[in-house]
């Protein structure tokens, strides 16, 4: 479900439901979500609480996954606290992974491009890595067929010329910008990005970037994060350190 009903008031959820920016950066409510009650599969937040399927008991908000290019996982440190080192940038519209760990925690190893990995004055390791997301229905949950959610369809919020964004939404002849594919050299333009590059079909179809470059994924499980500490209503996000009321 990708729209609010036609009696739906409020202009503003309408358009965070029917005409999401792409950018993903609030996840708890940009997140696909599937109401269990009424077999449907909604968009976002938005567009399940303008048709008012929002239920703690049977909405399964889907699972985020990180891809941050690296080595390994940053030793002895848990999901939750690698996220909350991960930020998004609003200048690039994507998200990062800042992190600082004592240098007996860190392995010493040559870093593959994208990812920073540096000794500091004092005896700390810092980590920048960029990282990519993609969104996936919890399986133990939902039995569902998942649609492709990686190709970028949309202009960036920031993006004024009105014709570039039609041609953006009007046909689909994939290109790629780095390891990010997008549905035409329109949604490249719009999102401020200039390089293109032909897509093969192994790498549209894996979406992971450089099958050489090493990486490490963090899956934000939404169910099992410090749940006993929040509202029946309400859902702890790793990101912003809250819990955060969801449900109706």
């Amino acid at each position: 479900m990708t729209t609010c009903p036609p009696d739906w008031k409020n202009s503003d959820t309408r358009n965070r439901c029917e005409h999401p920016d792409g950018s993903y950066r609030d996840l708890l409510l940009d997140a696909p979500l599937t109401s269990l009650s009424t077999n449907t599969t909604y968009q976002n937040w938005h567009c399940a609480y303008c048709h008012g399927d929002l239920d703690a008991a049977t909405t399964v908000i889907w699972d985020a996954s990180f891809t941050c290019y690296g080595s390994d996982p940053p030793t002895a440190l848990s999901d939750e606290t690698i996220a909350e080192h991960l930020s998004f940038n609003p200048l690039t519209s994507e998200w990062n992974l800042n992190i600082s760990l004592p240098t007996s925690d860190m392995k010493s190893r040559k870093s593959p491009p994208r990812y920073v990995h540096r000794s500091t004055d004092n005896n700390k390791q810092e980590i920048h890595s960029d990282c990519s997301l993609t969104f996936s229905p919890p399986v133990q949950k939902l039995p569902t067929r998942q649609c492709n959610t990686k190709e970028i369809r949309r202009c960036s919020a920031s993006w004024e010329d009105a014709e570039v964004k039609t041609q953006c939404e009007a046909y689909t002849a994939r290109v790629c910008a780095g390891p990010k594919i997008y549905r035409n050299r329109h949604c490249v333009l719009c999102n401020h990005k200039d390089v293109l590059e032909p897509c093969d079909y192994y790498f549209a179809s894996r979406g992971d970037g450089e099958s050489d470059m090493k990486s490490f994924s963090l899956l934000l499980d939404w169910r099992r994060l410090k749940r006993g500490a929040c509202a029946s209503s309400e859902i702890y996000d790793p990101l912003s350190r809250v819990c955060r009321k969801v449900f109706i």
